[in-house]
């Protein structure tokens, strides 16, 4: 099951970090951004550890506030988050007709929320490809508690105007939102409770050194996703059906 209680993230904070290296792993992170911010060379040369220093601090962060499926979804009024994400990943399912004997590469799997429950609604079986170990290894503990072991595996490896229709609720809501009774956790006084939680906990030890700043950071990069969305700046989801050409046919 997700991480949900505050010992869950505070047990699950630094990934496959060592606990006593938290601190040290938050200063390597803001100092990529000090250091290589302005030099694309250096700042790509170090791209991957940079990328998984950041996936093993925030990982379960993200899932104490978001849950299993690192996503957006278009809303109805009156429809939950989570069932938002789950109509989202059925709708794939069916755009693509998945079915039982089917197999499905899911690029870029998180902690495999999408995965499963595409695998379960379809009977398709869905290898995840992931460059983080911390979240394979969480996905196989998920998979795992839902039966999907046989089913569903990994594989770590190293503006144009949007055309689609506005939804008639913002995706950024969850971030934006004053107060919700539905996804509490991620409205901003959610978010200021979750970091005074944090805090506590790390003054007692409970949490390691340095998941104060983790949180800091999670909470910078929130308000400027909310930011970039009202600037219409990027789309969240952008989904392209395609099929490569059956044989008998010309190539083009």
């Amino acid at each position: 099951m997700s991480k949900t209680s505050a010992l869950d993230l505070a047990s699950g904070l630094g990934g496959k970090i060592r606990k006593e290296q938290v601190k040290s792993a938050v200063d390597q992170y803001e100092n990529y951004h000090e250091i290589y911010g302005g030099e694309v060379e250096s700042r790509t040369s170090n791209y991957a550890d940079l990328a998984n220093k950041y996936y093993d601090l925030v990982t379960s962060f993200c899932e104490y506030g978001w849950g299993e499926s690192f996503h957006f979804g278009s809303r109805w009024q009156g429809e939950t988050l989570r069932e938002s994400l789950k109509r989202h990943e059925h709708f794939l399912a069916l755009q693509l007709g998945l079915k039982k004997g089917m197999k499905v590469l899911d690029v870029g799997c998180g902690i495999g929320g999408p995965l499963r429950e595409i695998a379960r609604f379809s009977s398709a079986s869905v290898t995840g490809l992931n460059n983080n170990a911390y979240q394979i290894s969480r996905c196989k503990e998920l998979n795992f508690s839902v039966g999907l072991s046989e089913t569903c595996n990994f594989v770590k490896v190293v503006s144009v105007k949007d055309l689609a229709e506005d939804s008639p609720l913002p995706w950024y809501l969850p971030l934006d939102s004053q107060f919700s009774l539905n996804g509490f956790r991620l409205t901003r006084l959610g978010r200021f409770i979750t970091h005074m939680l944090v805090k506590t906990l790390e003054c007692l030890h409970v949490a390691p050194q340095g998941s104060l700043r983790v949180s800091s950071f999670l909470e910078t990069a929130a308000d400027g996703l909310v930011k970039g969305a009202k600037e219409g700046i990027f789309t969240p989801i952008f989904f392209v059906l395609a099929r490569k050409p059956l044989d008998n046919q010309a190539e083009i």
